[in-house]
């Protein structure tokens, strides 16, 4: 073997080594199956959420917010309840999110368990039964129905404002 072939196989061998961990990744990115990470609650178009612009509305903090259109009865009870307590589930995170509740009714005494805004013509227009959460300038991110796994929930709302630290 003449030192001019053996240069050849050592500068080939050096290409192909260089270039096995590209063609792996290419295959390896082209030939296995995709896993797509779906939201638990409902993604919501980006925009402004209706109740931003009220006086009152939290600024600055991500809102977990609740609509209540007209009495409170035991499916409104139990989503104060939850609104509470996945508010609180955030850990650390609890101090940048305010719990907000829409009341529908002007004549309704407002308790003051938290947060609660006076929004007769916004309660109908989002009748929607659940949760809202909406970012710290007040644009909508997702909507949880009523009957969503708070666990779910709250795992979820986690991720997001921990990924959205900076805001």
């Amino acid at each position: 073997m003449t030192g001019r072939t053996r240069g050849r196989r050592m500068l080939l061998t050096m290409a192909g080594l260089c270039l096995l961990p590209v063609l792996a990744a290419w295959g390896v990115f082209r030939l296995s199956p995709t896993f797509e990470r779906h939201s638990y609650g409902q993604l919501l178009p980006t925009g402004a959420f209706a109740a931003a612009t009220l006086p009152g509305w939290p600024l600055g903090s991500w809102s977990l917010v609740s609509i209540e259109p007209g009495a409170c009865d035991a499916a409104c009870a139990e989503r104060r309840f939850l609104l509470r307590q996945i508010r609180l589930a955030q850990g650390e995170a609890a101090t940048r999110m305010v719990a907000v509740r829409l009341i529908g009714r002007a004549d309704e005494a407002v308790p003051q368990d938290g947060r609660a805004l006076v929004a007769p013509a916004l309660a109908r227009q989002l009748a929607r039964r659940g949760f809202f959460l909406v970012d710290p300038r007040g644009n909508q991110v997702l909507f949880y129905p009523d009957g969503s796994d708070p666990l779910r929930v709250i795992d979820e709302i986690n991720r997001v404002m921990r990924v959205n630290n900076a805001l």
